[in-house]
């Protein structure tokens, strides 16, 4: 796990200091190495930092005076395989070079199928098996990896730049371009180091995020002219050094979910689905360092937790050695899910160790999240998980497991029960629908009006659109009102059944942005987070299970609570309410104190976009809608710290 910065101009030339800048940006990202490297048409000039670990005779960048280099490549190394410098970037094999941000779990079997075409390795990580994977498979390398990656290959003979990104977009890579200037990095911050790129807010993309909570939807971020190369995409640049000029920049999708994916009867869908996820778990336990789990008491947390434990068992290891870290809310009994946890680590014998985040933490925390971030957040719940992965670093973590992405695969958000009841009602009729509606209630914690509701709400567009306008318009300023497109929002109002809605939240649903949060805080605080439940085989299996198969009896997940049996507490198995590292957002926030909020409200950055009169008569009035209350802090705070500008 790594960070990257990549710089290319072929009318004026790589600035090295732009690009020491936006490598020095993220060190929290690689603590442990860093590296760069200078690329003309006639060669190429490896240079050093400060935390570099290499002990040859590269100068440090900053001493690096020769001229002429159109492209410059920085890198940040965490180091997890392979501790020794062999693992140093930016490397160079087979005449390319690259930097790499990510981890590719299944380079053992890569190295020994390339061993057997004739190549030899030196060191025994996974960004030399790359190197050549590329030399041997070219771009169609890709398709070979299990893992999560973003990456950047140059290749001096013909003169192209590959960029790629893991199939659904764990690891992040975004890039700028103006005319013959080309720059990409891991975090948008980066290329904001480079004064030429404008900070101008993208409002349309504000908008859809302050009104349906839609982001990383599509190519575009919050900042206009800054794009996210989607996962499951590569990107291929032509250049032409002598001409000056790029010649081409392709961008190609190697990787269609849509085209993998069949729901059909399955047989054992329990054995089918637990053993996927058995072998991602095994998969991803490579580690030279300190592995960890996140565990909320949910299903997802706790079945890897279970796993991890019965696999270290089977190969004769203590389950003491696998520590997790949890959040608790003693005061807030609703959501409050020790008691699971407890319940998980007592039978699997594993340790424990519990946060406890209120809104001294919040506030402590809240602008440094939003820097690290980089966008608005969703909520103030993103303190959650920025507390889980401190507390992973503080017990010497460098990898640690946690379980996004199970719900989108076995179908565990209740808008599937939406789903799942549509279908009924419209295929068996009422009678059924009512008999279904009744095990929904009786499994889930669900109430029947909520049931109904969500019936309508995630199956009926026009129902959707009037919902968020009631409870939402009126926070917003009539430019922001304008700015929402929803001809570019038809993905989502779109009529689909289970497995439709399932394919729209791995694509540009809930996934994108829950894996945007996911990263960024982990990298904060410079631990490794590893995603079983994004293993690309796993997720193609789970989406081949009909959806009549993961829920039954007014449950969801049963393939995965039936495999689990005898690795967990049955009352973790077949527990009734999903709540899901939930946080206490709507009390957290009338805990702000008045004087922090008052300030924001003085002169905002962002006032051409909310409505600051309805914002602040219901503040003071103690009522009204929170989550939008909190949006405006949110967004304006996020505008100050990336001094944002509206366009004129």
């Amino acid at each position: 796990m790594c960070g990257i910065s990549g710089y290319l101009d072929l009318h004026k030339g790589v600035d090295k200091h732009i690009l020491k800048e936006m490598t020095d940006m993220i060190s929290y990202r690689g603590p442990d190495d860093e590296g760069f490297a200078l690329i003309s048409a006639s060669k190429t000039l490896f240079a050093k930092g400060k935390d570099s670990c290499v002990t040859g005779d590269e100068k440090y960048l900053c001493d690096c005076d020769e001229q002429g280099f159109f492209l410059g490549l920085g890198h940040r190394r965490l180091s997890i395989l392979d501790l020794s410098p062999l693992g140093h970037q930016p490397m160079e094999k087979h005449g390319r070079v690259m930097v790499y941000n990510g981890e590719v779990y299944n380079f053992i079997e890569l190295r020994a199928e390339l061993e057997a075409q004739g190549y030899t390795f030196s060191s025994s990580c996974d960004s030399e098996v790359i190197l050549s994977a590329y030399d041997y498979w070219g771009s169609q390398c890709v398709h070979h990896f299990n893992g999560m990656w973003a990456l950047a290959i140059y290749d001096p003979k013909k003169k192209t730049l590959f960029l790629s990104r893991d199939r659904f977009g764990v690891k992040p890579l975004y890039y700028y371009k103006d005319g013959e200037k080309l720059i990409f990095a891991s975090e948008i911050k980066q290329i904001l180091c480079d004064p030429a790129v404008p900070r101008i807010v993208n409002a349309e993309i504000l908008a859809h995020y302050v009104k349906f909570n839609f982001r990383e939807y599509s190519e575009e971020t919050f900042f206009q002219g800054i794009h996210a190369l989607r996962g499951g995409c590569s990107m291929t640049v032509d250049l032409d050094p002598e001409g000056g000029n790029i010649r081409k920049m392709n961008i190609h999708r190697y990787y269609d979910l849509n085209a993998h994916v069949k729901a059909q009867p399955c047989q054992n869908s329990a054995e089918l689905v637990g053993d996927a996820l058995r072998k991602a778990i095994r998969l991803r336990m490579r580690s030279d360092v300190k592995v960890g789990s996140c565990l909320s008491g949910g299903l997802d947390s706790s079945s890897i937790v279970g796993i991890i434990c019965d696999e270290l068992k089977q190969i004769h290891k203590d389950p003491e050695n696998l520590t997790t870290v949890s959040i608790g809310f003693p005061d807030d009994k609703d959501i409050n899910e020790i008691g699971f946890c407890h319940q998980v680590t007592d039978f699997c014998r594993c340790e424990e160790h519990i946060i406890t985040p209120d809104i001294d933490s919040v506030l402590q925390h809240l602008e440094q999240i939003i820097w690290h971030q980089d966008e608005p957040l969703p909520h103030l719940g993103v303190e959650v998980s920025y507390a889980v992965f401190k507390g992973a670093a503080d017990k010497g973590c460098g990898v640690f497991f946690d379980g996004q992405g199970g719900d989108e695969g076995l179908a565990g958000y209740y808008g599937y029960y939406a789903h799942y009841l549509w279908s009924i009602l419209t295929r068996k009729g009422i009678r059924k629908f009512g008999a279904e509606l009744n095990k929904i209630v009786a499994s889930s914690g669900m109430t029947r009006k909520l049931a109904i509701l969500y019936t309508l709400y995630f199956n009926i567009a026009s129902v959707r659109i009037w919902g968020t306008s009631i409870r939402r318009n009126k926070y917003m300023s009539r430019r922001l009102r304008r700015s929402v497109n929803t001809k570019n929002l038809h993905m989502f109002f779109s009529s689909k059944d289970g497995t439709g809605r399932q394919l729209e939240d791995y694509l540009y649903g809930s996934l994108p942005g829950i894996l945007h949060w996911e990263d960024r805080n982990s990298m904060a605080s410079s631990v490794e987070t590893r995603l079983p439940f994004l293993d690309y085989e796993y997720v193609e299996k789970v989406l081949s299970v009909d959806l009549n198969e993961k829920i039954k009896d007014g449950y969801t997940k049963v393939p995965l609570r039936e495999y689990m049996k005898g690795l967990l507490p049955d009352e973790v198995i077949w527990r009734k309410n999903k709540l899901g590292f939930p946080a206490p957002t709507g009390r957290w926030f009338w805990e702000i104190p008045r004087e922090y909020f008052m300030n924001l409200l003085d002169q905002p950055r962002s006032a051409e976009f909310f409505n600051l009169n309805k914002i602040k008569n219901d503040y003071m009035r103690k009522c009204g809608n929170e989550e939008m209350m909190a949006k405006f802090i949110l967004v304006e705070l996020w505008m100050r710290k990336f001094d944002m500008r509206t366009a004129q």
